[in-house]
């Protein structure tokens, strides 16, 4: 049986508010400064409900998870949003990365939530108890998915994005750019093109690419709201039956050839005694270590078979590549293998803790490892020593396959080991369940 549906979500109205004002990036990626222009960007940006400011007074009934409530609550009063009948809603978003202009074409659905890989659903990253906690506060408040998931669809044969592709055949009601991606957006809500879409879907294997913590999240409030109708002497219904059984996600078919992900460096800071000449020679046991130049470093790296990064003290430049996965598989005998030839796994184990010290309980307070997106600019500080940069890791991207790989082991990869780009935006579609 599938677990992808049609539901009557509610968006905003293009006739009361500019779309492309209202709309945001995902909670999770906002930094200080984009939260404060997204707060003067427009006074109904989606910013106030995912990611609301902080207050000095803020207390237990008063807060910005409460404020999200009552903005949500105010503007659907004032009538500034349309509920459509239930629909899924195309979703297409043009882009240059690498130099090449590319789109990728997904749909919003909602999902019925499982537990991990029960009913075809699998992480692929670790989770952090702070993030769920704060998710679990918004949802609890507001009682809806303010923004979607991101998930990715197995579509080895390539029906899906076919059919998509061929779905998309009428004036959309969203179509602006922001931050050079175009957006455009379309609802499907007629029985025939519906069927013809989900049909092909009967039981979906579905990969998370961001928002495992709301996953988790949305699961833990499911059980906490039937929990309080039994203590309230109420007899949930079946699972299914809840709006809140479900999870809102953006669905991209894994064939479709505009699925890019980014790799995200490391960058060393604030070892005591930390010396390059010493780190490699500890890691020539068990790595090839060759100098090359800053522009190598910057170009594709190798498409090796085993696993490699780029290494820099800010004056002279290596490419480090693992002899054999021996040493892994000496170390984490129970790991499974499609987790023991990642390049991050590598990194992490046999460089950044074995030797370096740098174990995970640091990762997560970032106590020597910040992370950063933009390969140049990461060179660029540690070759400048800003804030006490010691050394620089340049990865490749994590390829599809092995998000995949890792997901059907039931592994896990280490934070920040992907990056797919461009993240969907939040603030056009919402899955409310009042």
């Amino acid at each position: 049986m599938s677990s992808i549906f049609p539901f009557p979500g509610w968006r905003f109205d293009p006739g009361k508010v500019d779309l492309s004002q209202v709309v945001s990036p995902p909670y999770d990626v906002i930094d200080p400064g984009e939260q404060t222009a997204l707060y003067a960007r427009d006074p109904h940006n989606v910013v106030r409900l995912i990611l609301g400011l902080n207050q000095p007074d803020d207390s237990p009934r008063h807060n910005r998870y409460t404020r999200a409530a009552a903005h949500l609550d105010i503007w659907r009063s004032d009538n500034l949003f349309l509920q459509d009948r239930p629909a899924v809603y195309l979703y297409e978003q043009r882009f240059t990365s690498g130099g090449a202009t590319t789109s990728r074409l997904g749909f919003l659905a909602r999902v019925r939530l499982s537990e991990w890989g029960r009913e075809g659903v699998y992480p692929h990253e670790k989770t952090l108890s702070g993030p769920k906690a704060d998710r679990l506060e918004l949802i609890r408040a507001t009682r809806g998915n303010l923004e979607p998931i991101f998930g990715l669809l197995a579509d080895p044969e390539g029906e899906v994005e076919n059919t998509l592709a061929n779905l998309v055949d009428y004036r959309p009601f969203l179509d602006f750019s922001l931050d050079g991606v175009e957006n455009r957006m379309w609802v499907v809500d007629d029985d025939e093109r519906l069927h013809r879409l989900l049909s092909l879907m009967p039981e979906p294997r579905l990969f998370i690419a961001d928002g495992h913590h709301r996953y988790e999240t949305s699961l833990a409030y499911q059980l906490e709201v039937r929990e309080k109708m039994r203590q309230a002497g109420q007899i949930p219904p079946l699972r299914g039956d809840l709006d809140c059984d479900y999870i809102l996600m953006y669905i991209v078919p894994d064939s479709d050839p505009g699925l890019v992900i980014w790799p995200t460096h490391r960058l060393l800071h604030s070892l005591p005694d930390f010396s390059a000449q010493n780190f490699l020679q500890a890691a020539s046991r068990s790595f090839t270590v060759s100098p090359t130049s800053r522009e190598s470093l910057l170009q594709d790296l190798p498409a090796d078979g085993l696993p490699l990064f780029g290494f820099s003290d800010g004056k002279d430049y290596w490419i480090l590549r693992l002899n054999s996965q021996q040493s892994m598989e000496e170390r984490y005998p129970e790991a499974p293998e499609a987790w023991r030839v990642l390049d991050v796994a590598v990194l992490h184990s046999l460089l950044l803790e074995e030797i370096l010290g740098i174990d995970e309980g640091k990762l997560l307070r970032r106590e020597n490892v910040n992370y950063r997106r933009d390969a140049s600019a990461t060179l660029e500080e540690v070759e400048r020593g800003q804030d006490g940069a010691q050394g620089a890791f340049i990865l490749r991207a994590t390829p599809m396959h092995q998000v995949r790989d890792i997901s059907e082991a039931g592994a896990v990869m280490p934070q920040k080991s992907t990056y797919f780009y461009p993240k969907p935006l939040s603030g056009t579609i919402f899955h409310l369940f009042w």
